[in-house]
């Protein structure tokens, strides 16, 4: 994600905590330590500081903020919602939504066993004109 949408989600989270969060006052939150209700979106997506209040009764009143909010954390994070429709992929191990019953790969490794499975078929049509 760049900067830029980092700043504006960071920036609509402090806005939200600011004006809704019980706990909020003169700058700082009264129940973590640091004094931050909203993390500070690090570039390897892992949360350092989460209010639980502010998670449980604040960013559930904007949900498109807080769907944006949940995909900076890990897969198995309970406030997460979990897709209906996940399936693991059979070449990488990645969830991955399916679109059919039939589906077996994540995008990226479909396009790659695609790939791979064309390169086999074409090295056998080789070596049989060859015969």
């Amino acid at each position: 994600m760049n900067q830029r949408k980092l700043r504006s989600l960071q920036s609509r989270l402090g806005r939200l905590a600011r004006n809704n969060c019980v706990n909020y006052s003169a700058g700082n939150c009264l129940l973590t330590r640091c004094g931050k209700c909203v993390v500070e979106i690090e570039t390897d997506r892992l949360p350092g500081n989460v209010c639980p209040y502010f998670m449980k009764f604040v960013l559930p009143a904007d949900s498109k903020l807080m769907g944006e909010y949940l995909d900076y954390f890990p897969r198995g994070y309970p406030l997460k919602k979990k897709k209906q429709n996940l399936k693991l992929c059979e070449r990488c191990g990645e969830p991955f939504e399916k679109r059919s019953n039939a589906a077996k790969y994540c995008p990226t490794c479909r396009s790659l066993n695609k790939r791979d499975k064309a390169r086999a078929r074409k090295q056998k049509q080789r070596a049989n004109v060859t015969q």
